[in-house]
């Protein structure tokens, strides 16, 4: 019998071309993720809690420790709180036209809070938490506790 002697054809060459290919571009993806390294340092930023009632507004004080994630690792402290009475987008058939409306007994609570975050060039992270300007968050204290978005970043 006669042994036949593997050849290597262009079809091989583009197999191994586009293996290398993925292979760089996975490396290029890849690896400043896992370089980079983070550095930490307090970052204070503002949560907007919409609609809720004077309690809620009331329950909140400067000094809190206060939880900014759903499983209870991630956390910071109250520096500042302010309320603005509810509004809303509301119809005048009448006249055809949109205006903003007070809502009775309801309340907009900003709450900004200094949390430890981890700052490299991807992202910012308190623990586990990605905190970026419209994302949506927890923010749990003593005796309340309510989901808002982030509208502020002082780094």
């Amino acid at each position: 019998m006669s042994e036949k002697k593997a050849r290597f054809t262009v079809v091989d060459a583009v197999i191994i071309v586009v293996v290398l290919a993925a292979v760089v571009i996975g490396a290029i993806k890849l690896l400043p993720s896992l370089i980079n390294t983070a550095e930490t340092e307090k970052v204070d930023f503002t949560v907007l809690i919409q609609n809720e009632d004077e309690s809620f507004a009331d329950a909140v004080t400067v000094g809190d420790r206060v939880t900014i994630s759903l499983t209870e690792k991630d956390g910071g402290i109250v520096k500042d709180v302010r309320t603005e009475p509810a509004k809303t987008l509301a119809y005048n058939s009448i006249d055809g036209t949109y205006a903003n409306e007070v809502i009775d007994g309801k309340y907009d609570v900003y709450v900004t809070v200094e949390a430890d975050m981890e700052i490299n060039d991807l992202a910012l992270k308190a623990g586990g938490t990605p905190v970026k300007v419209g994302a949506e968050i927890p923010v749990r204290g003593k005796g309340y506790a309510s989901m808002g978005y982030v509208i502020e970043i002082n780094d």
